[in-house]
């Protein structure tokens, strides 16, 4: 039995269309993004001496002015990365923790001190959107830590 009287009006009245439209709005953007992308979070497609990672890390950029410090969200295994851009981009940092069994750091010589041994490089670009990095870092692996060693590796994400 409706207890209402004959000229009740609603306080707020929504039509079920309206709130039905707006329902639909972020189920069908979380549908059409990646899941760590829908969550916000972007991922890094990681190769260490030409082999893939197994893991794409999810990663976090900031921007700072004209450098980007990009870094996964998990530490271990993870890696970070600074890059600077305007003009030219280059590579200024990478850090690799444990990605593909390897741990250790390569920088851009001509670009930050100190200067790095003959084998360490880093360089990055953007192509179709997304920076691309890439160098040989010097550590070690994770089998054998006590013996210095060099890996190469590509970094490439969509910040």
């Amino acid at each position: 039995m409706d207890v209402r009287p004959a000229t009740w009006v609603p306080r707020h009245p929504v039509r079920f269309g309206a709130v039905a439209a707006l329902m639909t709005v972020p189920l069908v953007t979380v549908a059409c993004s990646t899941a760590y992308e829908a969550l916000g979070h972007r991922t890094a497609y990681v190769l260490v001496n030409g082999i893939e990672v197994a893991d794409q890390p999810r990663v976090r950029c900031d921007q700072v002015e004209w450098v980007w410090f990009i870094e996964s969200v998990q530490d271990n295994p993870g890696f970070s990365a600074q890059i600077r851009t305007g003009d030219d981009v280059a590579a200024l940092l990478v850090r690799i923790e444990n990605l593909g069994g390897f741990t250790g750091s390569s920088w851009n010589a001509a670009e930050t001190a100190p200067a790095s041994a003959a084998a360490v490089e880093a360089d990055a670009e953007v192509a179709d959107g997304d920076f691309v990095i890439t160098g040989t870092a010097t550590g070690f692996y994770r089998d054998d830590p006590a013996e210095t060693a060099t890996a190469t590796f590509e970094i490439r994400t969509d910040c």
